[in-house]
């Protein structure tokens, strides 16, 4: 037995999977109290003969199973999905009517399965269950209704990406690009950015110790947080390295780098900030879709995760010194993290490495090498994402270039950047954050030449 968990014989989950290999266990119900003590878990795969139990992030495409295997899932959690109880979207249905299903979990387990479906409406009363291409006019209901969304990690695309897919030569400049200086039209040396649903940038613009907000074909941007020259105040940012944000608390968050702090603005007309996280050299951060953030401090060597109201963290990576073996990082600088958990960090010198969700040690997943410009070669790693299919995509800013790195690769493929350093529309110059839109348009900071730089994904009849 294990409370709040459903058990189906005779089945399995395919991926998905949150530590790196099974573990074992002695029966079950170990294997699921395993699970509800594991972060992000919301179901398992166990064999009784084998005596292995593995974790996972969510059900997706579970099915019958030949090998005698039992699956566990909670029928109230999907991974990857928020929850909103007492919600309805009306119309963007993708069938004709409603389909039946026994839970939450299960109904949410038919949309991950089903092209299109990046949300549902689920009736715990009826047990109907309503797969939706859009979250698109949700809103509160007064029946039983509960929906579930799809949240792509921040920075990835919430579309799929062809391995095959290419991006256009030339950049748009999107914010700045007016030389260096403080006007609302410039940025000075920004490090990184995150792009909204509706194309909104917010950039850490860097010596100007603040965070800018443009807009969509906007010339000028807003300042947002700081811009009272550098100090500690709470209306005060000093070089600030990384921001995001998080629409759904109405919060921005900051990595103020000389503060050794991460701090909390109010997304609309905030006036000054809260200091949430202290002790934290911060250069990356970014957050789960339980809320949790994930902070980068290279002068420990180390990544930490707080859930929200934490202020202590848990250790997730790093944490023994400085160095180069796969249980050490080497001056860490920009993170993300996937739909399972797992951080990849951008290492100062030549690597990307992975860090399952509970493992101890990282997974080299590109570079490594000596530092330079083969392609199987990093030199100064900066920005890094990952879409659904596991792909990397990372900033060689040494290189000036960004590289594509599939899943399991040795080498890399040149996507942006194969024109040199400079200040034109196919150069980069000693670049930082990266970030994909919802539509797989790629933004990068253009770091030394004071701009962001998008470039717009190419759709052929090879991407299908």
């Amino acid at each position: 037995m294990c409370d709040g968990f459903i058990r189906k014989d005779n089945w399995d989950i395919p991926g998905n999977d949150i530590l790196s290999s099974p573990v074992h266990q002695p029966d079950y119900a170990s294997c699921c109290f395993l699970c509800q003590a594991t972060y992000g878990c919301s179901a398992f795969s166990y064999s009784v003969s084998s005596q292995q139990c593995s974790l996972k992030a969510r059900m997706g495409s579970a099915g019958n199973s030949t090998d005698g295997k039992i699956t566990g899932y909670n029928p109230n959690m999907c991974g990857s999905f928020i929850r909103k109880d007492n919600w309805d979207i009306p119309g963007n249905d993708i069938l004709s009517s409603p389909v039946h299903q026994p839970d939450y979990a299960s109904c949410c387990s038919q949309c991950q399965a089903t092209n299109g479906c990046i949300a549902f409406s689920y009736s715990p009363s009826s047990q109907q269950c309503s797969l939706k291409t859009s979250i698109g006019g949700g809103r509160n209901s007064t029946d039983d209704n509960i929906i579930g969304y799809y949240f792509h990690p921040l920075r990835g695309p919430s579309t799929d990406i062809h391995p095959n897919t290419q991006w256009q030569e030339n950049g748009l400049t999107v914010a700045g690009g007016n030389g260096p200086g403080s006007s609302l039209n410039q940025l000075y040396y920004p490090w990184g950015l995150y792009v909204d649903d509706n194309e909104t940038i917010y950039v850490a613009d860097y010596e100007n110790h603040r965070i800018m907000k443009w807009e969509r074909n906007a010339t000028s941007g807003q300042v947002v947080a700081g811009g009272n020259g550098p100090g500690n105040r709470s209306d005060q940012l000093n070089h600030p390295y990384d921001v995001i944000v998080d629409k759904e608390r109405d919060r921005i968050f900051i990595c103020d780098y000389v503060n050794k702090r991460v701090v909390q603005w109010p997304l609309l007309h905030g006036k000054s900030g809260e200091t949430i996280i202290s002790d934290m050299d911060c250069w990356g951060l970014t957050m789960d879709e339980q809320g949790s953030l994930y902070v980068v401090d290279p002068e420990k060597y180390k990544v930490k995760r707080f859930k929200i109201g934490d202020t202590k963290g848990t250790l997730i990576a790093g944490g023994n010194g400085q160095g180069n073996a796969l249980n050490q990082f080497d001056h860490p600088r920009f993170i993300f993290v996937d739909q399972d958990y797992s951080a990849y960090v951008s290492e100062w010198k030549n690597r990307v490495t992975k860090w399952m969700n509970g493992e101890e040690s990282g997974i080299l997943v590109a570079g490594g090498t000596e530092p330079g410009n083969g392609l199987g070669q990093l030199s100064l790693p900066k920005g890094v994402v990952v879409d659904h299919s596991f792909t990397l995509y990372v900033v060689d800013s040494g290189n000036n270039r960004i590289m594509r790195w599939p899943k399991g690769a040795t080498e890399g493929s040149i996507i942006i950047g194969e024109n040199g350093g400079g200040g034109g529309s196919n150069q980069l110059t000693g670049f930082g954050g990266l970030s994909f839109d919802r539509d797989g348009n790629l933004y990068v900071v253009d770091n030394a030449n004071h701009r962001v730089q998008k470039f717009k994904i190419e759709q052929t009849q090879n991407d299908y």
